[in-house]
């Protein structure tokens, strides 16, 4: 039977690209990650697994977030989360859901605990006590655009500073910001209180204003919230420059010759590894 032991145990990773381009992609995948430890077929834990993940379903098309626990003893519970894009309509909400939770199927089949990010929603399941803690352990992080200067670079600061500025939203978590000629745009995770929203919101800024140089795009994914910036007209593109991003570990590659710079990272993901993407 899996333990709340077994579910922080290391963690696999898989990854993928999300693809290269200006306008979103709502149910692009960014990252996955599955716990080392196991459940069987027929177990309590498993009902307790289709349980959450079919409440989680179920709520999308109604609330940009839920959470659920389910009612199997306490040794087999299990509890679950998903956040969606919350300035974004109910149908799409749905359907990023529900493809996360059929890559979980396939990513993380029989995991203990799992989690996916796709572009506009996340979906996490587990037995530890991730709900309602911080996390701003990097997961993901992304700087591309055609080279900029250092013009661009102090907008786009002042975008992410007004993100971290905003107001406490009523509900969903969500905040845009300008500046010039750059957007930016942020997303929490709806069970974190409004000052852990915006402390979230403040190491998201932080990676993308020391980590992207002056790439003229850029996105980052903590553990309990995201954060994007863009030029207008602009997005991830080949021709990026190729000293935006951090620099750490092997390098392996993917899709569009991205390079994926590697090392560890901390908190619930433990041992999953930290990618910094370059495009090149």
């Amino acid at each position: 039977m899996a333990t709340a032991t077994s579910v922080a145990a290391t963690l696999l990773l898989s990854l993928l690209l999300a693809r290269a381009r200006g306008g979103d992609d709502y149910f692009g995948f960014v990252y996955a990650g599955c716990s080392q430890g196991r459940y069987d077929s027929g177990s309590p834990y498993a009902s307790g697994v289709e349980s959450v993940l079919t409440s989680v379903a179920n709520s999308a098309p109604y609330s940009p977030y839920g959470n659920f626990t389910s009612p199997s003893p306490s040794s087999s519970s299990v509890v679950g989360l998903y956040q969606c894009r919350s300035d974004l309509p109910a149908a799409v909400c749905s359907g990023c859901v529900r493809s996360a939770i059929s890559r979980l199927s396939s990513l993380c089949a029989w995991a203990a605990g799992g989690a996916v990010q796709l572009r506009t929603c996340f979906v996490r399941y587990g037995n530890d006590t991730f709900l309602g803690k911080q996390d701003t352990t990097v997961l993901f992080k992304k700087c591309g655009g055609s080279p900029g200067d250092a013009s661009g670079a102090a907008m786009r600061d002042s975008a992410l500073g007004a993100l971290v500025a905003a107001a406490a939203p009523a509900g969903g978590g969500y905040r845009a910001g300008g500046s010039g000629g750059v957007q930016a745009m942020s997303q929490c995770v709806g069970d974190l209180d409004a000052k852990a929203c915006s402390d979230c919101v403040s190491a998201a800024s932080g990676q993308l204003k020391s980590g992207c140089g002056y790439a003229t795009a850029g996105e980052v994914y903590l553990g309990k919230c995201y954060a994007r910036f863009w030029a207008n007209g602009g997005g991830f593109s080949s021709g990026a420059a190729g000293s935006n991003g951090y620099r750490f570990g092997p390098i392996v590659y993917g899709e569009h010759g991205g390079r994926l710079v590697v090392a560890v990272a901390g908190g619930f993901f433990t041992c999953m590894a930290y990618f910094t993407l370059v495009l090149m």
